[in-house]
């Protein structure tokens, strides 16, 4: 009999999810880091990273019943390269993200209908998602369900797609193993904080002040 992990594997790649991994809930060891990034000021205007701090280093506080969650990946098609160098082309160019419609929309159906299959496949098991919705450190739990490493542009990556997906939760009351901690595959490159336009990325770290996304998205 399939072990319940490789179970919702099957089930999540039915719906459209290609990379899916768990990881059983424990508290997250940022308090510390996310209180001092908080009184720099490095939230800048997102206000809302400075409520519900608890939930989001210990998630068995936002969902008290849970003992694991379940993350999935939801690639997305990256962008051709730039034609000219964008110091030279002042042209505005979109996110690669937002060239579709609107992603929470997409994956909040399929994640509500792997939610439902997996009801059926587990029906004393309990199942609570989330997409981008609640105080959750997505990203964090993405590494810890192996789904990548967490790279100098801070951004959770995958050996084959890069940083091109979207990320999604299902907490449930089932209890789901640990897997090792990927390897970091970053090691000497510094490509990433070469190419930021105004230097925001600092290695493993970044102020959203400076950042391009955070200015159009939160302003």
């Amino acid at each position: 009999m399939p072990a319940p992990e490789e179970r919702i594997a099957a089930e999540a790649r039915l719906i459209g999810f290609p990379l899916v991994g768990c990881a059983p809930l424990a508290p997250l060891p940022h308090e510390t880091f996310l209180a001092a990034w908080l009184a720099e000021g490095r939230a800048g205007d997102m206000h809302y990273l400075e409520r519900r701090t608890a939930e989001r280093l210990d998630p068995r506080r936002l969902v008290p019943w849970a003992r694991a969650v379940i993350v999935l990946a939801f690639p997305y098609r990256p962008p051709p390269p730039p034609s000219q160098d964008w110091r030279t082309n002042l042209r505005g160019r979109i996110a690669a993200y937002a060239l579709g419609g609107d992603y929470h929309d997409d994956i909040t159906t399929r994640l509500k209908a792997l939610g439902g299959r997996l009801e059926q496949v587990f029906p004393a098991a309990r199942f609570r998602g989330y997409v981008d919705t609640g105080p959750v450190l997505e990203r964090e739990w993405g590494m810890r369900a192996g789904l990548g490493w967490i790279g100098k542009n801070t951004l959770l990556l995958h050996r084959a797609i890069g940083s091109y997906f979207f990320l999604a939760e299902l907490f449930t009351d089932l209890e789901l193993h640990a897997v090792p901690l990927p390897t970091d595959h970053c090691g000497s490159c510094t490509r990433c904080l070469v190419a930021c336009p105004t230097r925001a990325l600092e290695g493993y770290a970044m102020d959203p002040r400076r950042c391009i996304s955070y200015l159009t998205i939160e302003h």
